[in-house]
């Protein structure tokens, strides 16, 4: 499998994280980076060739068309391929895609929305821009250079969502609706609907995910003392509700309990 990964203009931040191209050219499950298609973020794909299918655990497989947004994953899911497969994926935070396209992310079903069916032609012409690119260590200027141009011809406003879920993040997802509530002087289901519409799942779905990413991050770093000890200090979290987010968002059991203290962490 070839695999490049490479980094966005900086004008971009915070909307566009980075951008990957693959080619792979065997047929069955692909395997990627644990940071690609992760919980919290949201992704651009562009298919040059192949066929590309998620299947979600707790949902109907999907193929994906030649230009789509997929996410937000709330579900273990794997990936399967019918090669030879070549795409190029934008990584994109939790916002990116209001700000870049205007789509209502609550009006998102199947876990992702066809950008051919959109209204705008430009999808289509960064389609056949990323089609006509020979040269892939050129992909992130075609790609910088649309997305810019996307950005200075088209206002979205992301009607303070940015700011509620970026506070989020600074916590690690350890907040509640009633304090975004007090601190964003607005109402419970004024912010809820509103986040729905831009970032596309509930505060309270995205907190989770936060939470339950940065205790994974923790956990992936520490051996089994260690993470106890992080584990039990937390108001918000704990090895229960851990051991719950781990089944929803992974599909497996965590083997942390059953691990004696001195034995240190490796996770997949």
């Amino acid at each position: 499998m070839n695999f490049r990964i490479y980094s966005p203009a900086a004008s971009l931040a915070p909307y566009v994280k980075h951008y990957y191209h693959l080619q792979n050219g065997n047929d069955g499950l692909l395997h990627l980076p644990q940071n690609l298609f992760s919980l919290g973020d949201l992704y651009m794909v562009f298919l040059q060739e192949g066929e590309v299918t998620f299947q979600p655990e707790q949902h109907a497989s999907f193929t994906l068309p030649k230009a789509a947004v997929v996410g937000h994953f709330t579900c273990h899911h794997t990936i399967r391929v019918q090669g030879p497969v070549k795409m190029t994926v934008v990584q994109l935070n939790a916002y990116g895609c209001y700000k870049l396209a205007g789509l209502n992310m609550s009006a998102f079903n199947n876990y992702y929305r066809d950008l051919l069916k959109q209204d705008s032609g430009q999808w289509q012409y960064l389609v056949e821009a990323i089609q006509q690119t020979t040269d892939f260590m050129q992909l992130d200027a075609v790609l910088d250079k649309v997305f810019i141009d996307m950005m200075a011809t088209q206002e979205h406003s992301l009607k303070q969502m940015d700011e509620v879920a970026d506070y989020m993040l600074r916590h690690q997802g350890h907040v509640n609706i009633e304090r975004l509530v007090r601190k964003f002087k607005i109402s419970r289901p004024t912010l809820e609907r509103k986040f729905m519409e831009v970032i596309g799942i509930t505060p309270q779905l995205y907190a989770r995910m936060l939470r339950f990413r940065d205790a994974m991050r923790h956990m992936q770093q520490m051996n089994v003392e260690q993470w106890q000890s992080f584990i039990t200090k937390s108001e918000s979290y704990n090895q229960d509700l851990f051991n719950q987010d781990f089944r929803f968002f992974k599909g497996s059991e965590s083997t942390i309990a059953r691990m004696p203290v001195s034995q240190t962490m490796a996770v997949a």
